[in-house]
């Protein structure tokens, strides 16, 4: 069963992991994990940087996003901005970031 919430720093390593392997899959780029794990916990340090979301299969975690925020004038609120998608391949397909997307 696929459950949903609100990711704690325990989840930093996964969240990590995920990261790494969406560059490498969209961009080929490898990215230097000393600066995507400073990058990941800055946001658990402070919540006004976004906030973290996972996805966990049976108590693995398969799936997590960022909601990052930005001021819109028009208006008068922030918006929220769905980033950092990472959904294990296995897992690809089967609704699991609906399933987030609902949640959230």
């Amino acid at each position: 069963m696929i459950t949903v919430r609100t990711a704690t720093r325990e989840d930093a390593e996964a969240i990590i992991y995920f990261q790494l392997n969406m560059a490498w899959e969209t961009e080929a780029m490898r990215l230097v994990p000393e600066t995507v794990t400073k990058g990941v916990n800055a946001v658990f340090e402070d919540p006004s940087r976004g906030q973290y979301y996972v996805a966990e299969d049976n108590g693995r975690r398969i799936a997590s996003l960022l909601i990052t925020y930005e001021w819109s004038d028009w208006r008068n609120a922030n918006v929220w901005w769905l980033q950092s998608v990472y959904v294990v391949p296995e897992f690809r397909r089967k609704g699991v970031f609906r399933l987030m997307y609902s949640h959230i």
